[in-house]
């Protein structure tokens, strides 16, 4: 398990197939994304044949009637939860869909109807390690201050480099709940739901700018709870209020993840599932916490595994 709590995956693997070679392209597909994997090639040949044709793979890659490689191709498609790009040259490059997410900046959703300690358990290690000078972003609805305090510790934080956009549907509470100023920079929002937004998305790009711009996954914004709107809004209200942090969280390539304590097949969360790039279902197992992450885009699913 990485230390942002994903499952373990490398990066970007590159292999070089062999054009004037007796093995197919898409053979050395399968068994590139099968290293990667860590699973036998055995497992990945009909998961091929459901998203692309592997015959006219060959063919497109294939080198012209003279012998000469088509070097100018290039085909990008997903297979078992990883990006497959594979080039006129013969390179193939996989990437794991996690990877990707990091590299380019991503929004998980967390879900799961489990007790506020499964939830912290989950939550703290997407913070990132604090020895990388990690910037931190919470935003609170209806949500105590000690929430965001205590997963910084669990982190291993006081609170440096980390701020807190703080807003409650009762004004009182929030004052009363931000008068204590150790540690994280605190931003109480008075006013509606859309002013809560729309200061969440002028933190992202001030704390961007102040830094000079952020390295990829070097913002780590944690919103939680995103329950109070699932709960008191329509399915339209709730993605416009989502589309623009997600968006600013994108476009400073941030790692961000908003909790939504509900089952994983529960409409409210179907209903904003397409928002983001992968679900990251939350259980009380036997043996203790588990999860299991559904990528969007690939459309892969996990097995289950500890916290």
């Amino acid at each position: 398990m990485n230390e942002d709590g994903s499952p373990d995956e490398r990066s970007v693997h590159r292999v070089q197939h062999d054009l004037a070679g007796p093995q197919s392209i898409s053979t050395t597909v399968t068994v590139a994304v099968a290293d990667v994997a860590g699973v036998e090639p055995a497992e990945i040949p009909e998961q091929l044949y459901d998203v692309i044709d592997p015959e006219a793979l060959d063919k497109l890659f294939k080198s012209r009637d003279d012998g000469t490689p088509r070097r100018g191709g290039r085909l990008s498609f997903s297979l078992y939860g990883h990006h497959v790009t594979v080039r006129g040259d013969g390179s193939i490059t996989v990437q794991p869909g996690l990877a990707r997410i990091k590299q380019l900046g991503g929004n998980l959703l967390v879900v799961g109807s489990v007790p506020d300690s499964v939830i912290d358990t989950a939550s703290t290690p997407l913070l990132g390690e604090t020895k990388r000078n990690r910037t931190r972003l919470f935003a609170l609805h209806d949500r105590s201050i000690s929430t965001a305090r205590s997963r910084l510790s669990m982190a291993g934080s006081i609170g440096e480099n980390a701020h807190i956009v703080n807003y409650h549907t009762d004004s009182r509470s929030a004052a009363a709940d931000d008068s204590v100023r150790i540690g994280p920079e605190i931003e109480r929002v008075d006013g509606d739901v859309d002013a809560f937004r729309d200061e969440i998305v002028a933190t992202i790009r001030r704390l961007d700018a102040e830094r000079g711009g952020f390295e990829p996954a070097e913002l780590r914004f944690c919103f939680d709870t995103l329950r109070p709107l699932v709960e008191s809004y329509d399915d339209a209200l709730v993605d416009a209020f989502l589309g623009p942090i997600c968006e600013a969280t994108k476009d400073v390539s941030g790692m961000a993840h908003y909790i939504l304590p509900i089952e994983y097949d529960s409409p409210p969360v179907r209903a904003i599932a397409s928002k983001f790039d992968a679900i990251v279902e939350l259980r009380a197992g036997d043996s203790g916490p588990e999860q299991r992450w559904h990528l969007r885009e690939t459309g892969y699913t996990t097995e289950w595994f500890d916290i």
